[in-house]
């Protein structure tokens, strides 16, 4: 396993974290289809995670997790990709799919947890992330990503000075 590959896993492994402290009921994702699948990366989601809405009927989203050292190098690619975007390849395939990226270097003032909120995108305008705590439909509070924040700063600076 290579360093990218260990810090995607922490970042997933903190990913669930957030959303069981946010009470969710997570479940590892398998899909009938073909994975999702650029370069030697999977792009398919990685759990399935669900909570009640205030009228008491469950509200299912899935989610992928990625760590990238920089979450706006990644997106400036996705967007020269246009069409062939594996957001929006991604996003026909399942529906409710939710991009997580982790990343322990974000831009000044950025949370380490960003997403892609693909119910704002409109036609030809550029794929951008918004901290976590900022997609209001997931109910993740804010002192909750601090915490794991805290987290990725520590762990990935521990693999790194390795």
């Amino acid at each position: 396993m290579d360093l990218l590959e260990a810090k995607s896993r922490i970042a997933e492994a903190l990913v669930e974290s957030i959303f069981r402290r946010a009470r969710y009921e997570l479940v590892p994702y398998h899909s009938p289809q073909t994975p999702l699948r650029f370069g030697r990366e999977d792009f398919s989601p990685d759990f399935s995670a669900t909570i009640p809405e205030e009228n008491g009927a469950p509200r299912q989203v899935l989610i992928e997790v990625k760590y990238r050292p920089s979450i706006e190098q990644f997106l400036s690619v996705e967007n020269q990709r246009g069409e062939r975007s594996l957001f929006l390849l991604a996003r026909r395939q399942w529906p409710t799919l939710h991009f997580i990226f982790v990343t322990d270097r974000p831009e000044p003032g950025r949370s380490c947890f960003q997403a892609v909120p693909f119910d704002r995108m409109r036609p030809g305008e550029p794929i951008r992330s918004v901290d976590l705590d900022q997609l209001k439909e997931l109910r993740i509070f804010r002192n909750n990503v601090d915490d794991h924040e805290e987290l990725v700063r520590r762990i990935m600076g521990l693999l790194t000075s390795v």
